[in-house]
């Protein structure tokens, strides 16, 4: 017996008639319809999506790319703290350049952030100048309360291949004169001069130097420094006069060896003055020269005295380090007039307290004896420390820090 179309009612309800399930041709055309119904979508979807990537931008559609960023924000992408430095000059505002429109989404792939707006960019800032002796104009001195005049003066400098070389001038003027820091000829108390050596080989050092001690201290410059004339105007300008380094021939040479312009009494009076104007050349604004090292060189009459007229010749006063007990530079300075001063001490010669304070103290004791006395300096940290408090202390002993132009001719050979 065949099943019934409605299930059997209970006593007093209508019968349920019970729908058959569809059968399985039916379901599967229904499937087939669904699937062709979705391609359809599909290859639809791919025609629009092919003919918007086609069709031109309108000016509209650019404008609001442009102006719209909808790319969000994250940690990664967060701006750096800004760094110090000018304030950037914003230019004219332009009108935005057009960008392509972003690409439309795809069943495929996620839609491309467009890239966000173009921001003002900062004015490249040029980099710092190097001072070049060559071109004084370039320079820019920064004078502070007891500053010297800036450097060069133009009467008093010769252009040549190498750089400007000191001259004195037509109406006189000599450069070591010009140049040095003022000082009061009246003064009838002792005077001591300090020089600090090997100044420009490094800048901490030689910043503290320059900032540190009393402007009455006489800075020398070693030639082979850089940036030699911006050293040269800060220290001016913090009220010190400046020797320039001049490298001559030691015992040991070439086993110490104070480089290759180093004046040598192997080489001709000629070889010799070509070296001697490379080495005047390197920056301008000192009243004088003082020699490094220079054991063997200063003790020989012969290939010294060309040197020391030469440095005559152009207005300059020379220092003689007394890098020899033997040294016949200062006798031969006062036979052809050039002005001249000598060192009595090297005051650190070992960088201990003890040791300066000794020398310092000696100095004292040569400048209530002659007048005088003049005293030699590297840049050390505790050379510093020492001067800077000795300086301190020398008003109340009557004695007055001079720079070494105010020394000049006054002590005995």
């Amino acid at each position: 017996m065949s099943e019934p179309d409605f299930d059997a009612p209970a006593v007093g309800q209508r019968p349920r008639v019970r729908r058959k399930p569809p059968s399985r041709p039916a379901r599967a055309w229904g499937l087939a319809s669904a699937l062709l119904a979705g391609l359809l979508l599909l290859i639809g979807a791919v025609v629009v999506v092919a003919w918007l990537a086609g069709r031109p931008v309108s000016p509209r559609e650019e404008r609001l790319a442009a102006s719209v960023d909808l790319t969000p924000a994250s940690p990664a992408e967060a701006p750096a703290a800004p760094t110090p430095g000018p304030t950037p000059v914003t230019p004219p505002a332009a009108a935005p350049a057009p960008q392509a429109a972003p690409p439309q989404a795809t069943p495929q792939a996620a839609p491309a952030s467009p890239a966000p707006p173009q921001q003002a960019a900062k004015p490249a800032i040029p980099a710092p100048q190097v001072p070049s002796s060559t071109t004084p104009a370039t320079r820019v001195p920064m004078p502070g309360p007891d500053g010297l005049a800036p450097v060069p003066d133009a009467a008093l400098v010769e252009r040549t291949p190498d750089g400007m070389l000191p001259v004195i001038g037509s109406d006189g003027r000599k450069p070591w004169q010009v140049y040095a820091r003022p000082f009061d000829q009246a003064d009838k108390r002792p005077r001591i001069a300090l020089i600090m050596t090997g100044l420009g080989q490094s800048a901490a050092a030689t910043e503290a130097a320059i900032q540190r001690l009393p402007g009455a201290v006489t800075l020398a410059f070693a030639v082979y420094a850089r940036n030699l004339p911006q050293w040269v105007d800060l220290s001016r300008a913090a009220g010190h006069e400046v020797l320039l380094t001049v490298p001559m021939e030691p015992v040991d040479y070439p086993a110490n060896d104070p480089g290759p312009y180093t004046l040598l009494s192997t080489l001709t009076q000629a070889q010799n003055r070509e070296r001697l104007t490379w080495l005047l050349s390197r920056f301008t604004g000192y009243s004088g020269v003082i020699n490094l090292m220079g054991s063997r060189f200063t003790t020989l009459p012969d290939p010294l005295k060309p040197v020391l007229s030469e440095i005559n010749r152009r207005g300059l006063l020379f220092v003689d380090s007394r890098s020899s007990l033997n040294s016949v530079a200062a006798k031969l300075a006062g036979d052809i007039k050039l002005p001249r001063a000598i060192n009595n001490r090297f005051i650190d010669t070992k960088a201990s307290r003890a040791d300066i304070d000794q020398r310092l103290e000696e100095l004292e004791q040569i400048a209530r004896a002659e007048g005088v006395a003049v005293g030699v300096g590297a840049p050390y940290p505790v050379t510093l420390e020492r001067v800077t408090r000795w300086a301190q202390e020398l008003e109340g002993k009557g004695i007055v820090l001079a720079p070494v132009s105010a020394v000049v001719d006054r002590q005995p050979n």
